[in-house]
Parts: C-alpha cells; sequence; structure tokens
C-alpha cells in the first residue's frame, strides 16, 4: 500500500535499535486505536480487532526491516 524507500528504511532500522522509543510508539499506537466508545455492533468490533492486529503485525515487521541494497545491473550488447 505504502512502500518504504529505501532511506525511511534505514531510518526505520535505526529506530529499531532505540526499544523504549518502540515501546512509546506501540502504546501511542494502540491507545489512539483504542480511543473512543466502542460500538455494540459486531462488525465493528472485528473490524477494531483486525485493526489491532494489522498494528501489532506492522510493528513486528519493523524490527525485521532491511534497507533494499540490490543493484540491477545488465551486462551485454544493447543493440
Amino acid at each position: 500500500m505504502f512502500p518504504l524507500t529505501n532511506e525511511e528504511k534505514l531510518r526505520l532500522q535505526k529506530l529499531v535499535l532505540d526499544k523504549a522509543a518502540v515501546f512509546a510508539l506501540k502504546k501511542l499506537f494502540m491507545n489512539t486505536a483504542m480511543k473512543g466508545t466502542i460500538p455494540p455492533d459486531v462488525q465493528a468490533l472485528a473490524a477494531e480487532r483486525i485493526a489491532l492486529d494489522v498494528i501489532k503485525d506492522s510493528f513486528k515487521d519493523l524490527e525485521n526491516i532491511q534497507p533494499d541494497n540490490s543493484v540491477d545491473e545488465r551486462v551485454g550488447n544493447l543493440i
């Protein structure tokens, strides 16, 4: 959906090293996601639960993010 640039990946790699900052961000996102009253509608509750799982999974991915340093180099006759 929102692809990260190599520069953004490098910045996130540096952020992951600061465990206290990552924990604070997790708390911020979870508090924001859970803010407000919970509607009685089951579909809304399911959507909220799925959204929270996506946020948790995103933080797991954040810990494993790596920049793409591959270089596409072609050798041969260009004619």
